[in-house]
């Protein structure tokens, strides 16, 4: 049985996705939106830089608008307006239908009591795998969520939609973890 501590996760990346009331015209935005650059190659989309903190904001054609970055949970909603003014200051009116957050992805520590190769053998099957070859991690998914286990015991955790979820599954794994010797 481990013993209770405080969750001190990092926050390393948060990916949020805006909604707008209208499609855009990237093109039209790109002409309008100083700094902008259209990925045709890649895909249809535009590509900015929100400043001064160089945030990057991915814009489609359907009205979403991508937020990524670290900070991006603390500011979600300053972020969403100072982008809702930019985008009305091209012309276009448009508002904010919804703000979803898809990823947000942290790192915390674990304190390993066996080695990876011990671990892995211990777990489901189906949820984990260990390649050390392809990558120094084992790879645990579970509760909706995707782990990154490191012979450290650094662990990043992938797939919550909030803080709390991603806190929440890496105590679920600490504590299956724990009890591997």
């Amino acid at each position: 049985m481990s013993t209770t501590r405080t969750i001190d996760m990092e926050i390393t990346n948060v990916v949020a996705t805006a909604t707008l009331t209208v499609p855009l015209d990237l093109e039209y935005l790109q002409a309008h939106l100083k700094g902008s650059m259209l990925q045709k190659s890649t895909g249809h989309w535009l590509k900015y830089r929100l400043q001064p903190e160089n945030r990057y904001i991915a814009f489609y054609r359907s009205g979403k608008y991508l937020i990524t970055g670290k900070g991006v949970i603390e500011y979600l909603d300053s972020i969403v307006q100072r982008i809702l003014t930019l985008i009305r200051s091209t012309g276009i009116d448009a508002d904010i239908a919804r703000v979803v957050i898809n990823n947000v992805v942290a790192k915390d520590k674990i304190e390993l009591n066996a080695p990876l190769e011990t671990i892995i053998a211990s777990l489901d099957p189906q949820k984990a795998e260990y390649e050390p070859e392809q990558l120094p991690a084992l790879i645990y998914k579970d509760w909706g969520l995707s782990f990154l286990l490191f012979s450290t015991g650094s662990v990043i955790v992938t797939g919550a939609k909030s803080i709390d979820a991603a806190q929440e599954g890496f105590k679920q794994l600490e504590e299956m973890i724990s009890g591997i010797h």
